[in-house]
């Protein structure tokens, strides 16, 4: 069965949903439970099922060997539908049916959990009603499995004792829903119960079919480069060049060789010798204008022709040949058409200032991430809470903070650190390899508590912060506890505004820019450039690590003015 990636919104708009799009309950359904509820919708409707039985339940299972979305249904069922719908004790007839036990099923009510006296801790809590039927029935096998043991704190291996007999984490999920109504917010269930279903659930594939990248059709492949050429690469990699020649940053050297890739096609398709000549790059120059002149979609009008991807592309090919030995004459021809392209870069706007004018002003910026942080605090759901805490974190950090997406796997303990007082930061910047430093703004403060606690009773945050510096845990993780993507503060950022994270970085510069040279040196070290060319075209000069260490506080100073 194929993956499937559709975002909720578009699950949703299928005409089968119609019938249930104001239902209150229906935005508290998982993306899971709400991509087998579509599928099982587009199964009833090929077999024009009206009110489905248990049969039918069965038939859309038969190939399944276990009852993983029969019980996704019934998740889904619980959360939208009315208590008493019919259809939510089919479902569960059908559970019962696919999956026979040889022991007796625990078939009590509702009102006979509540009168066990194991029950007796949590029958008065006012959220024991809205505990589905089937998670309380474990909580009441559980509680009586932990007084034959004498129980009274369970660890992981507690856990996966009570589950000996299956082999599926379902019973421990089944647990940590019905706590997680009881008990919001408590420690037990979602470090300790969690890490129990971690371990109980089986490694994961990869989701769907890795879709392999496409093969570039206007460069050769890195092996069919010269072999001095590939030589040189090489040592490069390594930092393996003479003392009196610095080693480019790794992202400088990818580039390098994709734009040496892209002129050895051109000068095989032209029978030309592949060596670096100023006719050879004369003939790239007009292979990449003839391309995005042929190009149709409006979208990417110019696209890899645009001034500053040519100076670009000039600039990598002189590099490489002053590192390759080439004659002065030819590097200096390189230089000077380089030069000229540069001048022709302040002829266009460049698109990511085009993007820049289109964000929203810092004080709206931060708006969103407050908002974002507030609407966590009254969401019911956890994956929700957690998903608003992460990407408001992710908004506030970016804001202050603006890393590469490199530099934005950051971990608790390694890279953020807590003095008592305010957090710090202290990250090997992947562009320069030094490190970025310092006390972070107090503002943050609010977003990384957050982090810690990720949904818990703002009580455990001592120890939940403790546990996190200790383990190194990633700021950014998925409810099951795994780091998110290297790509998703981009995602983040490119729903709530439009652009990619890297934006901010630009932002740093007009913002910082605004007071003056030493706030534009200022910018340039908090987005740790060295490059003096860029220095040049910020008006400022060389940046040095001092100078980022005082970003901050001026960043201070701009967020004060946007609170007055």
């Amino acid at each position: 069965m194929t993956y499937d990636t559709r975002p909720r919104e578009e699950i949703l708009a299928a005409p089968h949903f119609d019938a249930f799009r104001e239902t209150e309950g229906l935005g508290e359904v998982g993306l899971r439970e709400l991509r087998t509820l579509d599928r099982f919708f587009a199964f009833a409707a090929e077999r024009g099922i009206a009110v489905p039985a248990v049969t039918d339940f069965l038939a859309f299972v038969a190939d399944d060997g276990s009852t993983r979305r029969l019980d996704d249904l019934r998740t889904a069922f619980d959360r939208f539908l009315p208590d008493g719908t019919p259809v939510r004790e089919t479902v569960r007839e059908a559970i019962r049916a696919k999956r026979p036990r040889s022991r007796s099923c625990d078939r009590r009510s509702r009102e006979m959990l509540r009168d066990d006296p194991l029950m007796a801790p949590y029958r008065d809590l006012p959220a024991f009603d809205d505990v589905s039927l089937e998670d309380l029935r474990v909580l009441a096998r559980f509680l009586a499995f932990a007084q034959a043991r004498g129980i009274t704190v369970p660890t992981v291996a507690d856990y996966l004792e009570f589950t000996t007999d299956t082999g599926s984490s379902r019973r421990l999920r089944s647990l940590k829903s019905a706590l997680d109504r009881l008990l919001p917010g408590n420690p037990a269930v979602h470090v300790v119960l969690a890490a129990a279903i971690e371990t109980k659930s089986p490694a994961r594939s990869s989701q769907g079919a890795v879709t392999p990248r496409a093969v570039a059709t206007r460069r050769v492949d890195a092996s069919e480069l010269p072999e001095a050429w590939r030589t040189l690469l090489a040592r490069m990699r390594l930092g393996a060049l003479p003392m009196h020649m610095a080693t480019p940053a790794e992202s400088v050297i990818d580039s390098m060789e994709d734009v040496l890739r892209e002129y050895a096609k051109v000068q095989r398709e032209s029978g030309a010798p592949v060596e670096i000549t100023v006719e050879g790059v004369r003939r790239m120059e007009t292979s990449r204008a003839a391309h995005a002149a042929a190009r149709k979609d409006p979208k990417y009008l110019d696209h890899g022709n645009r001034p500053a991807t040519r100076h670009t592309a000039v600039m990598r090919l002189r590099q490489f040949g002053a590192a390759l030995g080439l004659e002065p004459l030819l590097l200096a021809a390189l230089r000077k058409h380089e030069a000229l392209l540069r001048r022709d870069i302040g002829t266009v706007v460049p698109l990511k200032f085009a993007r820049l004018d289109k964000l929203p002003s810092l004080k709206a910026t931060w708006g969103t991430a407050a908002h974002l942080l507030a609407e966590s605090v009254d969401s019911q759901r956890r994956q929700t809470r957690l998903r608003l805490i992460n990407e408001a974190a992710v908004v506030a950090l970016w804001t202050l903070l603006p890393l590469r997406l490199r530099d934005g796997q950051i971990l608790w303990g390694r890279d953020v650190r807590f003095d008592g007082t305010r957090y710090r930061v202290d990250i090997i910047t992947a562009k320069e390899d030094e490190p970025l430093r310092g006390a972070l703004h107090a503002v943050l403060t609010p977003f990384l508590d957050a982090l810690v606690l990720r949904g818990l009773d703002p009580v455990w945050l001592d120890e939940m912060r403790d546990r996190a510096m200790a383990e190194e845990l990633p700021l950014f993780r998925a409810v099951n506890g795994r780091q998110l993507a290297a790509s998703y503060p981009s995602t983040v950022w490119r729903t709530h505004f439009g652009t990619g994270a890297h934006i901010s970085r630009s932002r740093a510069h007009t913002e910082l820019g605004q007071l003056g040279p030493e706030g534009v040196e200022t910018a340039l070290a908090l987005n740790a450039q060295r490059d003096p060319r860029t220095a040049a075209h910020y008006h400022g000069n060389a940046v040095t690590a001092a100078r980022r260490r005082r970003g901050q506080d001026m960043v201070d100073a701009l967020l004060e003015e946007c609170f007055e």
